[in-house]
This record gives C-alpha cells, structure tokens and sequence, in this order.
C-alpha cells in the first residue's frame, strides 16, 4: 500500500482469554476480601464460536447471549522478497482473534479480498499499474486486488446477512491501508449503521490511542513492507519474514527498502507497541458491546 495509513498496518489488538478464576479447595491469601470477590463474581465466561463449525442450534445461542460477528477484509499482496503475500491477512486475523477471544461473538471466517489504487498509462495501449508498480514499474508478483466497487458489494452483502440474521454488532477489521480500500470500508460500515445494527470499521485500533509513543516508532523507512511491517509480522509469525533478502534486490530498493536498515528491525518493540494498542482497542469495543447488552436487557 501506498498510504502514511499503511504505516500503522500491523498495530492492533493483542489481548489475553478471559478466564473464569477455578474452585480452590483450601484458602488463600485475600479469599475473604469482599473488593476481590465483587471483582471475582463479575467475570463471565467469554463464548466464541467460529461460524464454519456452527450448528442452527449454535447460532440461535450465539444470537442470544453475544450477537457480534467478526470479520477480516484483506487482500493478498507483494511485500517485497523478503515477506509472504499473505502479510495483510495473517496480521489482521492474528490481531481480530486476540480480541475476539476476550470480548466472545462469533468469527466469520477471513475474507482474501481488497482494493488498491489503479494508475493507467499508454503503452501500446492502456496499461496499468496497482499500488507500488507505480514506483517499481514493473509487475509486483502475488497481488490479487478487486475493484473497488467490488469490495463495496461483497461488504454490503455480508453486512445485510448478519443484520437479516439477527446479530446487533459487526466489527470489520483489515490488515490492508490502501486508500479506496480503507475508505470504502469505512462507508460502508457507516451507512449500515443504525440504531438497531451497529457496524465498526476499525483499522487496527489506532483511533483509540494515537498518537504512538515515540518509543514504540522505527526509524528509517516504515511504509509498504518496510522495516515496521516486516517487525509486526515478525512478531506474529517469525516464518513469513526472510530477513536475509530484506532490501537486497533491484525491485526492492527501488520502493526505498534497505538492507542497511536491517538492524532496525526489532520484533521485541512491534509486540510491545502491539501490546500498547490492544489495550485502548479491546476497552474501545467492549464499550460498546456493554452499551449494546443494555440497550437489548
């Protein structure tokens, strides 16, 4: 992508599985504390469901007790030599799974598409490049990208199933920042909405708590599969990141990767700037699946 957005691709919500504390036979230290056992007594079991694996009688439970589908919108994409085409997907399913976990709903499995800019130019014809083929001028192998228009369709539909299906909530997540692609999301999202059905558009957390400490930032060259992306999907999956080939080849360093930035990659700091943003990001939507429950009592 080619987008200062995309600069924050990776930084979302990573958050633990609430679990209900078990019986303990003898006493122990601050058992009697009346504050830990309101505190105790407050902590529900959290249920998901993964809607592939459902039953009629899974969903009228999950429509019951925790109407709120999630979903992941991303494309698979060229991010260089040195990472994986599936970078966008398996860092914005990654980080949706975190907190689908601890907040409960059903998850709807990853959806592999997305949107990118489009530049047409003359060349014995109309010819056109996709995101940062305007830079390489050349073909960035393994992009599959949709129209915009599209993505917009395919988005509405699933939007009107879950509302025809009875679910209060939808949080649409993407690992992708192009333009069009963010954008329309976003519309569409919003056009859903209504005070029946609530859709959330939410690209990795970010407008819980921006801006970034400085300590969490990466100097040098932190766009499209820059030194920050390939940290975050490092820090998710350390096997989709080669960082021998980071910045080496011609078509590489044409888009401003480096392989002198390599001792800027950290995969310690992309997890602790990703621990820093779950945490505004889950308190953000269980915010709103709270004021949701209220409205449904």
């Amino acid at each position: 992508m080619i987008t200062t957005m995309k600069n924050f691709r990776s930084i979302l919500l990573v958050a633990g599985l609430l679990i209900v504390p078990g019986f303990v036979a003898a006493s122990s230290p601050g058992e009697n504390d009346p504050e830990k056992k309101e505190a105790s007594a407050t902590k529900k079991e959290v249920k998901t469901w993964r809607w592939e694996e459902m039953y009629p009688s899974d969903m009228r439970e999950a429509l019951e007790e925790m109407p709120v589908a999630w979903v992941v919108f991303s494309p698979l994409e060229w991010h260089g030599e040195a990472m994986t085409f599936g970078t966008d997907p398996v860092i914005g399913q990654h980080v949706l799974d975190k907190v689908w976990k601890q907040v409960g709903g059903v998850r709807i499995p990853t959806v592999y598409i997305g949107s990118e800019t489009e530049f047409k130019y003359l060349e014995k014809g109309v010819k056109s490049h996709w995101g940062l083929e305007v830079v390489t001028k050349e073909l960035n192998h393994g992009s599959i990208y949709t129209r915009t228009l599209t993505l917009q369709l395919v988005l509405e539909d699933y939007l009107y199933f879950l509302k025809r299906e009875g679910f209060k909530m939808a949080i649409v997540n993407s690992g992708h920042g192009g333009t069009e692609h963010v954008q329309m999301m976003r519309e569409v999202c919003e056009r859903f909405s209504d005070d029946n059905f609530k859709a959330v558009f939410d690209l990795y957390g970010m407008a819980t708590r921006l801006p970034i400490p400085e300590e969490f930032e990466f100097k040098g060259n932190s766009g499209h599969a820059g030194i920050r992306e390939f940290s975050f999907l490092g820090a998710v999956n350390p096997d989709m990141v080669d960082i021998e080939k980071f910045g080496v080849s011609e078509q590489d360093r044409k888009t401003g990767l480096k392989q002198e930035d390599r001792d800027k990659i950290d995969f310690e700091k992309a997890e602790k700037a990703i621990e820093y943003l779950v945490e505004g990001s889950v308190e953000k939507i269980q915010s709103m699946v709270d004021e949701m429950n209220e409205t449904r009592q």
